[in-house]
């Protein structure tokens, strides 16, 4: 949607994948975003490789900022992303429990000066999340305008440490040999981890929706059990819940909703996701069990 990506088989130097920043992405509504993002990224992939493990992604092989691409390390053959299986309706709670554990570990590993400075810049945040996802929200349901202000100002200004922010199971690659490789972070800023837990348990719930599998919905308890057991900020949990309401109604009526949601899911999902931020809802189970209730009521 936002790169161009190829991959690259050779004779002689292997396979590996050419990854360029596009000015404008590919969805139906006009969304431009830096291009520069592209260096965030690398930088990123290779902090991931020092701070929490070199299994968890591709090897940054070269870097050309002056025409906003990038050199990556190609997955296996059989490779394929966390989103495949969960459509498919493929539940394995040790992948869950491994996800929750790179995420706790990445947050932990990434809280200091240097990153800080490093990754200080959010234009990539606020172009590519905050507008499109939560600005774009206000502006369709102008009665929840002072919720979703009250979230966007926390999400900027807690500065606790580095977020990737796309930290969905679409950019999360299971490998063959059971390794688990996190990609797409051109969205990467020191900021508040609160927006990359709302962002991946609000996929899981959403797909639990859209299958009515309460297996899926287990996999989200699970996720957010395991995350916020290892974490060490829970002072943030309740607020990663008013997050993860405003992402449910953003990935309906934000720039970018979920393609795979149809018409009746949608419904459902707004209306859960609208309760959670009028109300000001912050109790994880809260919301758990208003997606559990609209499971049941579908059997």
């Amino acid at each position: 949607m936002s790169n161009l990506v190829v991959k690259v088989a050779t004779r002689s130097r292997g396979t590996f994948v050419v990854k360029r920043s596009l000015s404008k992405l590919r969805v139906e509504e006009d969304w431009f975003a830096d291009r520069n993002r592209i260096v965030r990224e690398a930088a990123c992939l290779q902090v991931i490789a020092e701070r929490v493990g070199k299994e968890f992604a591709p090897k940054v092989l070269l870097e050309d900022p002056e025409n906003y691409s990038c050199l990556l390390e190609c997955a296996p053959e059989g490779t394929i992303t966390w989103k495949k299986d969960l459509l498919e309706g493929k539940v394995d709670p040790k992948i869950t429990e491994k996800v929750a554990f790179f995420l706790s570990k990445f947050h932990s590993g990434t809280r200091d000066d240097k990153i800080q400075h490093e990754f200080s810049d959010q234009s990539n945040f606020i172009q590519l999340r905050i507008n499109p996802y939560l600005v774009r929200v206000s502006e369709r349901h102008a009665d929840l305008k002072q919720q979703v202000d009250e979230i966007i100002s926390g999400l900027i200004s807690k500065k606790i440490c580095l977020v990737h922010g796309d930290f969905s199971p679409k950019n999360i690659l299971l490998l063959p040999d059971g390794r688990v490789w996190i990609i797409d972070c051109e969205v990467a800023h020191y900021g508040n981890p609160a927006f990359d837990v709302a962002f991946c348990t609000n996929h899981l719930i959403l797909k639990a929706i859209h299958l009515s599998s309460t297996r899926h919905l287990e996999e989200a308890r699970r996720f957010w059990k395991n995350y916020w057991d290892n974490s060490r900020w829970p002072a943030q949990e309740n607020f990663t819940v008013r997050v993860l309401g405003a992402l449910m109604l953003a990935r309906v009526d934000g720039k970018s909703p979920a393609e795979y949601l149809a018409a009746q899911d949608r419904i459902i999902v707004r209306e859960i996701s609208r309760n959670l931020i009028s109300s000001r809802t912050d109790e994880f189970e809260q919301v758990a069990r208003l997606a559990e209730a609209s499971i049941r009521s579908r059997e």
